[in-house]
């Protein structure tokens, strides 16, 4: 009869092993063309981070400029043509999200100060399905 250690090291194997192909089955994150068609950025980014699923990618960059200057950016770029700027609200946390629509893939913009090191500001796209688009509008 097998130990319990053994036991344990072969369901911990196991499930490594499906993890592996999980990952391995999911479609890759979109490319950024097709959720950011249209990517305004701030004042000297540098790319921290990007994640994805099947329908959407989300980029972390820095900016060593201000909070202040980078929502301002922000909240003026995405009120202009092509923009059309739906939502700005502030976060208990103190961030800002702000949400942006044009004639693409809307964009969720999230910005918050790092210290004296500047601001982060998180951008999230995703891909618009033809089929979402359609099934959304009113039934007569």
């Amino acid at each position: 009869m097998p130990s319990f250690r053994q036991v344990l090291s072969i369901a911990g194997v196991v499930l490594l092993a499906c993890r592996s192909e999980a990952r391995e089955s999911q479609p890759p994150p979109p490319g950024l063309p097709k959720v950011f068609s249209n990517l305004p950025l701030p004042r000297d980014p540098e790319l921290v981070s990007r994640a994805g699923s099947a329908d959407a990618l989300q980029l972390t960059v820095h900016s060593p400029a201000g909070v202040d200057e980078v929502t301002e950016y922000y909240r003026t770029v995405l009120s202009n043509t092509p923009w059309r700027l739906v939502s700005d609200r502030r976060n208990p946390d103190g961030s800002t999200v702000l949400y942006a629509e044009h004639d693409g893939p809307p964009l969720w913009v999230r910005i918050w100060k790092l210290g004296d090191r500047g601001t982060m500001v998180e951008l999230t796209g995703a891909v618009i399905q033809k089929d979402s688009v359609k099934n959304s509008s009113p039934k007569k």
